[in-house]
């Protein structure tokens, strides 16, 4: 398969290269040249499939210049290991569903493509004798998912940066008490957008990427976010479901159910749920591009200003010298403040938005509790709070992450002693390095660490 940069569309570039690079080298995020296009028989016919069968239907295509078919399902075999048993499953919500997506070891949605990436790097990696440094950035759930997909697999370190105590407690624990000796944590002094800015600096440092083997675990790699499309089409084809409301920050998560539909699912309605950080619901319903500093919220994984999968979705209808003056005048904020109105129109057909405050996050929580006996994690109500102000019904919304990991918000908001059925051992001390926000430091951290 052949793929190209959202900001140059005339370089082609063939699978191994994208799993190396990460991010293009014109600081360009990678997509198809075509992206493969299933017949609706062909879907129909895995109706009542199961989760890694649907897997395998939807990967081999993007890896089989990578791997034969049989390591391509050893690979989703060994992914899904240390998932629950059923990986995935759903709760009715009277008029919606809940597609709950916390049966991975982090217990958030972020299991189901980290888990593959790592196996799919760890195949590659010693089919070919390399070595791989991984660098990513998280807001929360992205960071934990990474470290333990990847940890203590000798041919990678892997830095996750992460806002410093802009996470939840457990996030934060999660990520800091792996006991890997490959796994190096960097609390940064700055927003997840300061932490996703350094990455990104670090691909695109010619003296770094020559004397390392570098690579991004963020949904910036094509190969991060593809697998999240597994799960849309495993609702559609076990549940028969087109709707989805998905809680959206970096815009990974909806772009991967818009994948699908690309790949020929006959999916309907795409709903971005936003918090306070609204700037997809904006765009989206006002074709309002302003950029805020970001707000502290109750959903933290999604306190996020600058959504770096949406240049994916908007190098299909900008030209590529407008995305990447868009894209250069970003960081300081001296872009054009709305899109083009054709362009507009175009992101409207295909999504709709809606945005939710943390107060009334803390009354979904508690609503949805008295209502079915759920308990669910702010994210989660996110997307309820908005599929109601927009009156969606028959939708499936998901629920990112389990409610174990944000406790203090779920607490306060149900006033009451709860059980989880679900928790998380913490079998090592806390370890991580605060580090002020400047590329010069982080970037001598990781040459003396790597």
């Amino acid at each position: 398969m052949k793929y190209i940069s959202t900001r140059n569309k005339q370089n082609f570039f063939s699978s191994e290269q994208v799993l190396n690079y990460g991010l293009a080298p014109d600081g360009g995020l990678f997509i198809p040249e075509f992206v493969p296009k299933f017949s609706l028989d062909s879907i129909n016919a895995l109706k009542g499939g199961s989760y890694k069968d649907i897997a395998f239907f939807i990967l081999e295509p993007f890896l089989s210049d990578l791997f034969s078919d049989i390591e391509i399902k050893n690979i989703i075999n060994e992914a899904y290991q240390n998932f629950d048993k059923e990986i995935v499953s759903t709760s009715s919500l009277g008029e919606n569903y809940l597609l709950n997506l916390y049966h991975g070891p982090t217990l958030a949605f972020k299991d189901y493509a980290m888990c593959l990436l790592a196996k799919i790097y760890e195949y590659y990696l010693n089919k070919n004798d390399q070595k791989l440094l991984i660098i990513g950035a998280t807001s929360g759930d992205t960071g934990s998912a990474a470290i333990h997909a990847f940890k203590g697999i000798e041919n990678i370190k892997i830095f996750i940066l992460h806002p410093h105590n802009s996470t939840s407690h457990f996030q934060r624990k999660q990520m800091t008490t792996s006991g890997a000796n490959n796994v190096y944590n960097l609390a940064l002094g700055g927003t997840f957008d300061d932490c996703q800015s350094l990455v990104k600096q670090a691909f695109k440092d010619e003296s770094l990427n020559e004397s390392y083997n570098l690579t991004a675990v963020n949904s910036i790699n094509w190969f991060r976010v593809l697998p999240q499309s597994i799960y849309y089409a495993w609702c559609y084809l076990n549940h028969s479901i087109d709707n989805f409301v998905v809680p959206s920050g970096n815009f990974g998560n909806i772009y991967s159910a818009y994948l699908l539909k690309k790949m020929g699912f006959p999916l309907k309605d795409l709903i971005i749920a936003t918090n306070e950080n609204n700037i997809l619901h904006r765009i989206i319903k006002n074709n309002d591009f302003t950029l805020f500093d970001v707000v502290k919220t109750n959903s933290p994984s999604m306190d996020i200003t600058i959504s770096s999968n949406f240049e994916r979705i908007l190098s299909e209808f900008l030209d590529t010298s407008s995305l990447v003056d868009l894209y250069q005048k970003i960081p300081n904020k001296d872009h054009k403040k709305n899109l083009d109105e054709e362009v507009h129109k175009n992101l409207s057909d295909l999504f709709t938005s809606m945005s939710a405050s943390s107060d009334e996050v803390i009354t979904q929580i508690e609503k949805t509790y008295n209502n079915f006996n759920l308990i669910i994690d702010p994210h989660t109500a996110v997307g309820l709070v908005c599929a109601e102000k927009l009156g969606i019904k028959g939708a499936m919304c998901l629920a990112c992450a389990h409610p174990v990991k944000f406790q203090d918000t779920v607490k306060m908001s149900i006033n009451k002693e709860l059980k989880f059925e679900k928790d998380f051992n913490f079998d090592h001390e806390e370890k991580f390095d605060l580090l002020k926000n400047d590329y010069s430091i982080m970037k001598e951290y990781i040459q003396n660490h790597a």
